[in-house]
């Protein structure tokens, strides 16, 4: 039975959460990429931290028990701003920063979604 496995291990399940983590982390960078297509700002100059803050951990683990992390990084400001309170300000319009909403929550659908593909 632990050859049979691990052969469906290496052929089925971990290709396929490989392709899962790849196709969530790119559609979470799009997703967050997207943000920024509302225009700029007049009131303050862009960073772009939220663009970059995207990353994934990776997949890790073996024999059927695979693990991986997609989140974003918490931005660091010069004007030492905390930044996970202007992330969370940015997806639903807050503190006047222009971008497109939401942005978060769709990576996580999209992340759903790329496991979903993957698995079904």
């Amino acid at each position: 039975m632990g050859k049979i496995f691990q052969a469906i291990d290496k052929q089925i399940i971990k290709p396929r959460v490989v392709a899962a983590e790849r196709e969530g982390f790119q559609m979470t960078k799009e997703d967050i990429e997207s943000f920024y297509m509302q225009g700029d700002p007049k009131r303050y100059e862009r960073t772009g931290a939220y663009g970059e803050s995207p990353e994934s951990t990776g997949v890790s683990g073996g024999n059927g028990n695979y693990d991986y992390n997609i989140h974003l990084n918490r931005p660091a400001y010069s004007t030492g701003t905390p930044g996970f309170p202007v992330l969370e300000e940015a997806q639903y319009h807050g503190s006047g920063i222009l971008g497109r909403a939401g942005t978060w929550f769709e990576a996580q659908q999209d992340i759903e979604e790329a496991l979903k593909k993957n698995f079904t």
